[in-house]
């Protein structure tokens, strides 16, 4: 086996990692736009689950529901599945896939740090020009997962994986036009450029399935309208419906 495919081997920078993930909460400030689109019984999707924190966040705040927490990376969910059991976390389901737009395997790239230890959070599909591991992984959609989960609603999305927003939107229009949850992304230009999609493609995309973009504003969980140009940042959709009425 190559030396640069993922093998598990705790190593200092992995309790490291796995105590961030137990001790902070970096999305404290996303609380109040949560509480108002997810319901305590309600159900999430966190792709993108690193190591999760912002699982967390959800699961805490819809303890009679459920989380779903699609993480790709071997090494990201050793130290996600770590923290939840710590935690006593016990409505996160956690799914060892990643989401894009077809049914596939992949090679998932996780770039190595100067010092050695993985820079989890940038775990891409992308190629990386800097020293990295990789590893296999299966693709499924979102429109897929959502067949064989067969949850009965959906009130949230959040998706944070590195320019694949699009992919994943492209894969879960079926899901999203039945369930109209609420969806935070990431929008960023050179990420979504790297991935083979593009910032004004995804703006059209989300706004031709009938959603509004929001920037939220920090302590009382209301928005503000984005301009009529696409923007980068943590954008908030809404469809137009809930939108009109916030």
């Amino acid at each position: 086996m190559p030396d640069n495919y993922y093998r598990f081997k705790p190593s200092v920078g992995w309790f490291v990692h796995v105590w961030k993930a137990l001790t902070r909460q970096d999305h404290g400030h996303w609380r109040p736009f949560i509480a108002r689109y997810l319901p305590r019984d309600g159900i999430a999707i966190d792709v993108g689950a690193h190591g999760g924190q912002f699982t967390r966040l959800l699961a805490g705040m819809a303890p009679d529901g459920l989380v779903i927490a699609v993480e790709p990376s071997g090494y990201a969910r050793s130290i996600l599945r770590v923290a939840l059991w710590l935690r006593g976390t016990r409505n996160v389901l956690v799914v060892a896939a990643g989401l894009g737009d077809q049914v596939a395997m992949a090679m998932i790239r996780t770039p190595i740090k100067r010092r050695g230890d993985l820079g989890y959070g940038l775990a891409t599909f992308s190629a990386l020009a800097r020293p990295s591991i990789v590893e296999p992984v299966a693709i499924l959609t979102l429109d897929e997962m959502a067949r064989s989960i067969d949850f009965p609603a959906l009130h949230l999305i959040k998706a944070d994986i590195e320019g694949f927003e699009a992919a994943l939107i492209a894969g879960g229009t079926d899901t999203i036009e039945k369930h109209k949850p609420a969806i935070l992304l990431e929008m960023n230009a050179f990420f979504l450029l790297r991935a083979g999609a593009s910032l004004d493609g995804l703006w059209e995309r989300m706004t031709g399935l009938g959603y509004a973009p929001y920037r939220l504003l920090e302590g009382n969980g209301g928005f503000v309208p984005c301009p009529g140009e696409p923007v980068e940042g943590d954008i908030v959709w809404l469809p137009n419906s809930v939108a009109n009425s916030a």
